[in-house]
This record gives structure tokens, sequence and C-alpha cells, in this order.
């Protein structure tokens, strides 16, 4: 029940919907606007914070953005392959979750913020070694750093 509750409060926290909720790294005033893919790509890792005896796990995401930075609606886990004990595979999960909650909503540039009004996001957050990856535009796969 509580993981249920925490989900929730982190899916207010990404869709906007808690406001006295501290600013994002992404928002902060530290961080510049994002203005391309590949600083969003940059955006995203610098969020994901990858938990200790998970290797080998994955799981896909896919979600849109409005032209603001804010999520547009929950997203939804397209995948997973989560390995190790059933703690384990419970800390990676929550992990790519929380991810996605410190990360939104982003501040982005309204020239970039037009284009991802339009394109939806498929993330994968992958803790295995990095591999040769499909990073065109808004596929973006996230490697576990080494």
């Amino acid at each position: 029940m509580k993981t249920l509750q925490a989900r929730l409060i982190a899916l207010a926290v990404i869709l906007g919907g808690a406001s006295a909720a501290p600013p994002t790294l992404a928002q902060t005033a530290v961080s510049p606007a994002v203005n391309n893919w590949a600083e969003l790509r940059a955006a995203l890792a610098s969020c994901w914070k990858v938990p200790v005896d998970t290797e080998g796990s994955q799981i896909a995401f896919r979600f849109g953005l409005n032209k603001t930075g804010g999520m547009r609606g929950p997203p939804l886990v397209t995948s997973r392959q989560l390995k190790g004990d059933q703690e384990a595979r419970k800390r990676f999960e929550d992990a790519a979750f929380e991810a996605l909650s410190r990360c939104f909503p982003m501040r982005i540039t309204p020239a970039f913020g037009a284009i991802l009004g339009e394109s939806p996001i498929r993330l994968r957050l992958v803790n295995t070694p990095p591999t040769a990856a499909y990073q065109i535009n808004n596929n973006i796969t996230i490697f576990a750093p080494r």
C-alpha cells in the first residue's frame, strides 16, 4: 500500500499537481533550459540514481511532454526486464519512477518545447554494459554509469 501511495504522490508531482513540491533538478536556476535532444538525454541521465545489485535490469517508458516541459499524463511502462531478488527488482522499478519524478517538469526552451509537444518520448533505463542503442531524437536509452 505504501508503494502505491508513494507512486501516486510521485505521479502528482510529475503532472504538476503538487504546487508546494521543491523544484526538480532540471528546474533549478543553475540548470539552463533544455534546447535539444542531446541536452534532454543528459538531463534525464542526471536524474537517474541506479540502485545497487540491479545489474541486468531495464525498464522502458512512453510518455508525452507538453511545450512547457511537463508530462502530458502518466508515463506508460512499455516493457520491463527486472533481475535479482524481489527487493532488487522493486528498487530498480522505484528508482526509474523516481527519476521521472525528479526530472519533470523540466525547463525547456520555447523552440524545443514546440518539438516536444509533437513527439512521444520512448525512454529506456538500462543497467547493463553499454551497447549500440537506437538514439534518434525521441528514442532515448540511458545506460547505468560504469
